[in-house]
């Protein structure tokens, strides 16, 4: 059973990854950038986590070409009645290697701590998407 739900939690998860993909291609379509996002937090919901990283990226007057995203993955874990959590946020530039394509970071930042709920978290993941959009080359 434990098994199941895994696989089932794990399925959501690319599912999820995948459409906000989708989402943010057709907003680097409209003009503006592109937010890639993973998480594995319980008590922030992929939307949550989409609006604080646009809202740090608006504030802070975010603009990145087409070739150059903006990605999130926030991790973390149930300590008692506090999560431990570890926020990394980088731009990442679409890079050639002869034949192929990938993304490669130009500026990042690791924020992590511990807290008591999802509003203090939103606001530590705000606070390091300010600090990576502030080293972009």
């Amino acid at each position: 059973m434990h098994a199941q739900h895994q696989e089932k939690s794990e399925m959501k998860k690319a599912l999820m990854l995948l459409t906000l993909v989708a989402a943010a291609a057709g907003a680097a379509q409209a003009g503006t950038y592109a937010v890639r996002q993973e998480s594995s937090c319980p008590i922030v919901s992929a939307g949550e986590l989409a609006q604080a990283i646009q809202r740090a990226g608006k504030v802070n007057n975010l603009d990145l070409p087409k070739d150059m995203q903006l990605r999130g993955e926030l991790h973390c874990a149930a300590e008692g009645r506090r999560y431990v959590y570890t926020f990394r946020a980088s731009i990442e530039k679409q890079v050639s290697d002869g034949e192929q394509l990938r993304w490669a970071p130009v500026a990042h930042v690791t924020g992590f701590g511990s807290t008591g709920g999802r509003t203090a978290l939103l606001r530590q993941v705000g606070f390091t998407v300010s600090d990576v959009i502030r080293q972009e080359p």
